[in-house]
């Protein structure tokens, strides 16, 4: 099956690289967006203990634009910016994936 948004076959998990992302909505407004976020960034360090230095500091300059480098909707699909190096829009995705479990689980 195609992928409506880049056109390619692949996998739901696949993410969707943006040339921009706007912090509005979901999921920074969502409740529990804040324990969610915390969360995904320990994952994170520990999974990929390099590029995460280097991302925080992508994450800063962005967000001074009211911009993100990766953005997870509430139907599941992630999306990574394009201004993210090849080499770490895994990790991001990995953020938003482990972020989004999170936010969608049942209470």
């Amino acid at each position: 099956m195609k992928c409506k948004k880049c056109g390619k076959t692949h996998g739901s998990n696949h993410p969707h690289i943006m040339a921009q992302i706007n912090e509005k909505g979901f999921p920074t407004k969502a409740r529990g967006y804040a324990y969610a976020h915390a969360t995904a960034d320990r994952a994170e360090k520990k999974k990929f203990p390099k590029g995460y230095e280097q991302l925080k500091k992508m994450d800063i300059t962005a967000g001074k634009k009211h911009e993100l480098i990766g953005k997870n909707t509430k139907s599941g699909n992630i999306e990574v910016s394009e201004n993210v190096p090849k080499k770490l829009r895994d990790e991001v995705a990995f953020h938003e994936k482990t972020e989004n479990k999170i936010l969608r689980k049942k209470k």
